[in-house]
């Protein structure tokens, strides 16, 4: 977009003219404003010559001198502040002409397009939240956004706020009718991170600042301000798109959930809630489908005849998972053909402490009968590791050191 583009747009004119009515009713309602403050220099002047002839009398004692040199000074910074008030109001028509200046438009537009077609998400955000006032989502998927037509000018937002001699109500948030629903407390958003951006930093954190105000459209109009309102899309779940397409192939097939979950790609629970899904919309459809539950069973083992071998190897060491592979069952079999064993002789089964002790007390045994670790390596079936650790631990459990066993194998 350029220049005369932007002119002769059907929406600019329209704009521009009720922005300019706009400050000229705000100059005519502050002309009052300006008699004041002339009124009020012409008092701290008449105060300023009355405190100077009380200042020259010699008899005025100290105390008295210091309030009133105290109430000069400030009188003194008061008028300071009211002539550079009234030096701004009359340079304000020359202000306005900058405020509506078309190129500020234009530049603001284009920075828009541009930063909306990048990659840079906190650049974004700022501008639009010079545009967006705020969004408001429900529950029930409605989003109103409300949107600012002063956001291509952000400096007149500044003007007419600090302006507006009525500016109190004016920009707070209008009531939605309808159902109530809980609304946070507005609140100061994080500052945008825009110190490295680009050349023109210190005004990007100006902008910024304004940017994560929730204050910022404060003071102004409701003119001023339009809502967008739509209604987000419902997605569709998988199960909500091919439920008849799933509920017509079970019913031709006569195929379980797990097999359908096969063909479709899903899991279970997918194909079933899509079949319950068709069956929820179609009242008149009926699952004529009925499969046996459960499936075939595995075999029951015989727990007398794994037993007793299986105790022996679980307790040389052996992990119910690789007794579980050796006979072809699952650990929970193996698990019971260990309690039984151990119920045949009256017997609980022991814990995993108790039988790593048992072990223990055995691998003593065999170093108090002057066997070698090599020798107790092999007679139990475990590393020279395994085999010293063991060894430690019935050293432990009776206060003593273990000892060097490497000189006792090199005497062996």
């Amino acid at each position: 977009m350029d220049i005369d583009s932007l002119i002769n747009s059907h929406w600019y004119p329209v704009i521009l003219n009720e922005i300019q009515q706009e400050m000229d009713e705000l100059l005519k309602n502050d002309s009052d404003r300006e008699n004041s403050l002339l009124h009020e220099i012409e008092r701290i002047a008449d105060q300023k010559k009355g405190w100077m002839i009380s200042l020259s009398d010699p008899n005025l004692p100290q105390s008295i001198r210091d309030e009133i040199h105290l109430d000069y000074q400030r009188a003194e910074s008061r008028e300071r502040d009211i002539k550079l008030q009234l030096e701004r109001r009359q340079k304000r028509e020359e202000y306005m002409t900058e405020l509506l200046d078309p190129e500020l438009v234009l530049e603001s537009l284009n920075r828009l397009d541009e930063v909306l077609a990048g990659e840079n998400a906190t650049r974004g955000n700022l501008e639009l939240s010079l545009h967006i006032d705020r969004i408001e989502c429900f529950t029930d998927g409605h989003v109103t956004m409300r949107l600012c037509r002063l956001g291509p000018l952000p400096r007149c937002i500044e003007f007419m706020k600090h302006n507006s001699s009525n500016s109190e109500g004016k920009g707070q948030p209008d009531t939605f009718d309808g159902p109530p629903v809980h609304q946070g407390t507005p609140r100061r958003r994080a500052k945008l991170r825009v110190e490295s951006i680009g050349p023109e930093g210190k005004e990007l954190e100006s902008a910024a600042a304004f940017a994560t105000d929730p204050e910022r459209f404060t003071g102004i109009g409701p003119e001023w301000f339009e809502e967008i309102e739509f209604d987000v899309p419902h997605e569709k779940h998988w199960y909500q798109i091919y439920a008849s397409e799933v509920f017509h192939r079970r019913q031709e097939k006569e195929l379980s959930f797990a097999k359908l979950a096969k063909k479709f790609g899903v899991t279970p629970p997918t194909v079933r809630a899509a079949v319950e899904y068709y069956l929820e919309t179609h009242p008149d459809a009926k699952d004529n489908v009925k499969l046996q539950c459960g499936g075939k069973r595995p075999p029951k083992f015989d727990l007398s005849k794994i037993g007793p071998e299986a105790r022996v190897l679980w307790e040389s060491r052996w992990s119910k998972l690789k007794l579980a592979k050796k006979y072809g069952c699952s650990p929970p079999t193996i698990d019971k053909a260990l309690k039984w064993s151990y119920a045949q002789d009256g017997l609980s089964m022991p814990t995993k402490e108790e039988l790593q002790k048992a072990i223990a007390t055995r691998a003593r045994k065999l170093l108090d009968e002057e066997k070698s670790l090599e020798e107790i390596c092999d007679i139990m079936d475990c590393s020279d590791v395994t085999a010293r650790r063991y060894l430690k631990m019935s050293f432990e459990a009776e206060g003593k050191t273990m000892p060097d066993l490497r000189r006792k194998s090199t005497e062996t």
